[in-house]
């Protein structure tokens, strides 16, 4: 099987398996190019964000239309996702809240966790002054 087809074996038995906070599918472990190409199919409410550039750090940025979402996922110095942040205005807080509880075991107050392959997956929701923000990464 060429490099091509294995991506795209890949990505349909992480979208059939796996979970995550928009719409069921993590991007974790996902190549930059998986999840440029991922974002683009399944969560066409999301556009990419080129309004701040950090050169200090290997992500991708979203926003939704109404920009009350800002998706960011990072990566490893060789383009694997390791994280992603979402940050939410207070407006989208039980909608996100739902999506949180319908789609993972919750283990604490603000808290939830999956499994990816043989990974723990943890997400972690923290309210700020103005926003709140969505955290899920591997346990370390």
């Amino acid at each position: 099987m060429n490099r091509f087809a294995s991506s795209i074996v890949l990505i349909a038995g992480l979208l059939i398996f796996a979970a995550g906070p928009l719409k069921g599918q993590s991007m974790l472990g996902l190549t930059k190019e998986e999840v440029r190409v991922m974002v683009k199919n399944k969560h066409k409410e999301f556009r990419k964000d080129h309004s701040v550039v950090n050169q200090r750090y290997n992500y991708l940025k979203y926003i939704n239309g109404l920009r009350t979402r800002t998706w960011i996922l990072y990566f490893t110095d060789k383009d694997i996702c390791k994280s992603s942040k979402l940050v939410c205005d207070y407006g989208e807080f039980d909608e996100v809240l739902e999506e949180l509880n319908d789609a993972y075991e919750k283990t604490g107050e603000s808290e939830w966790s999956y499994k990816l392959k043989r990974d723990m997956i943890y997400v972690t929701l923290t309210r700020q002054e103005w926003y709140f923000t969505v955290r899920e990464a591997r346990k370390k």
